[in-house]
């Protein structure tokens, strides 16, 4: 039997045991709260690391995704042309959304973002240089280009340029005064929250698809549209950045400066003057470009552009771009046809000094005298068939050569020698500018001579005229 000493000590070693495990359970809970506070951590890290890993990505998807590198590489220049680009494929959008209404609208552009973490990225990539905000020149250049264009720098807050574009699109979404939306943050997945009460409104929106499109974007029904002048294809050449292939298809040279219209549609290949290119592969037919212009007719010519009047005679139509609009000039009746073709095989009309007032050349065989206004119509509308060689930028009044098409369903193709913004620009007038003296075209006179075309010093076109109005 344990005496009264032996079972004091048993009892002191069993309180030592105790209080060692219970020390031991704390210092073990210690641990366990450490290791999950830990964990909570790394948690937040990986999360904050994954967050900015995605800001990243998306700055580079914007940086080669959505300008074409070679505005980006222009710098102040490519800004200038970009905002160009942008304002013609947008009106060629236009016309194609609105008819007749696209000419009395004027398109304001917004873009934002973060101007010094995308010049890091663009830096990182190689198409601009080290510089802290090397991307500047670019969107100053873009802004200062067009009224209503404004590249706005956000500032380097995450949510900085997320908040502007929701706010911007909230403002003019309802609005009826805004008459459609192209909204080109598609590169997001973000916005979908944003468009989804939209869904199906293709009379309001449309989205603008470059290379970095996000796919969820078309479950939303909308009218998805590129603008392969001024952003990256979504369909890249399969051959890469440099080609050698053989084929005989030509080098489009309107790509090369940035102002093709017609993108993956243009019947001659796309490459950059630096690629590397023996021979084209001519791996599709040829066919019409489906960035058709909207046919205008005679009716839409009447009722929107101005009428010849004393204004007219002494100062120059101009629109909201600074494009010369001509006057109407509808197709003469048969009977003027006729008196002029009397009067024209009496004695070839001189066109300087009939339709410009004066000639200049005091050895002039072509006639001078007095017209009835109904050859003087006549020798307008043939005279309007032909495009002066300063286009929609001549300012000069004696000028009577056309600036834009007036033909009745014309679609811009061949054998109308017109450009296609010729067909497409605003016929609204927005002032009446001041004439400027320069050199005149070639001096432009009829002949004709027992139905057959003619030409001469005088006569730098030819017509037929068994057949007047083919031209």
């Amino acid at each position: 039997m344990l005496g009264d000493a032996e079972i004091q000590a048993l009892d002191n070693n069993l309180g030592t045991v105790l209080r060692d495990n219970q020390r031991h359970h704390e210092n073990l809970q210690n641990l366990l709260e450490q290791f999950h506070l830990l964990l909570d951590n790394y948690s937040r890290l990986k999360s904050d690391y994954e967050e900015e890993k995605d800001a990243r990505e998306k700055y580079k998807k914007l940086a080669r995704g959505q300008f074409k590198d070679h505005l980006i590489k222009a710098g102040a220049d490519g800004g200038i042309t970009a905002a160009r680009l942008l304002s013609d494929s947008i009106k060629g959008l236009l016309n194609d959304q609105l008819g007749s209404q696209a000419d009395q609208c004027r398109i304001m552009v917004r873009i934002y973002s973060n101007i010094l973490g995308l010049s890091k990225n663009l830096a990182r990539a190689g198409l601009l240089g080290n510089e802290a905000r090397s991307f500047s020149p670019f969107a100053a250049s873009f802004t200062r280009s067009q009224d209503l264009f404004d590249y706005i720098d956000a500032g380097d807050k995450k949510e900085g340029a997320d908040y502007k574009i929701r706010e911007m699109f909230r403002l003019f979404a309802d609005n009826n005064q805004c008459k459609h939306i192209f909204f080109a943050g598609c590169h997001d997945a973000g916005y979908l929250s944003l468009l989804t009460p939209y869904r199906g409104k293709t009379d309001r929106i449309t989205l603008i698809k470059s290379a970095s499109f996000h796919p969820e974007y078309e479950k939303l029904d909308l009218l998805v549209r590129e603008l392969p002048a001024v952003f990256t294809s979504t369909s890249p050449s399969p051959m890469g950045g440099n080609i050698a292939a053989t084929a005989t298809r030509p080098v489009c040279k309107h790509f090369q400066k940035g102002i093709c219209r017609f993108g993956k549609d243009c019947t001659k290949l796309h490459v950059m003057p630096n690629q590397q290119l023996s021979k084209l592969l001519d791996d599709t037919p040829n066919q019409p470009p489906s960035f058709a212009i909207k046919v205008r007719d005679q009716e839409y010519y009447a009722r929107f552009l101005p009428r010849a009047n004393p204004k007219s005679q002494e100062f120059i139509a101009i629109n909201k771009d600074g494009e010369r609009i001509d006057t109407y000039c509808p197709m003469p009746p048969p009977e003027e046809w006729e008196m002029y073709y009397r009067r024209a095989k009496r004695h070839k009309l001189c066109n300087k000094y009939q339709l410009g007032g004066e000639c200049g050349n005091f050895n002039c065989e072509f006639d001078h005298s007095p017209i009835e206004s109904a050859c003087l119509n006549v020798m307008m509308y043939i005279m309007r068939q032909h495009l002066c060689s300063k286009g929609v930028g001549c300012r000069s009044i004696k000028c009577y050569l056309g600036h834009m098409c007036q033909k009745d369903g014309c679609k811009g193709t061949k054998p109308c020698k017109f450009s296609r913004q010729a067909h497409i620009l605003s016929l609204q007038v927005t002032q009446w500018g001041m004439p400027i003296d320069h050199e005149e075209e070639s001096p432009v006179s009829e002949g004709f001579s027992d139905g057959n075309s003619t030409t001469d010093l005088h006569n730098s076109f030819s017509y037929n005229i068994r057949d007047p109005v083919s031209f």
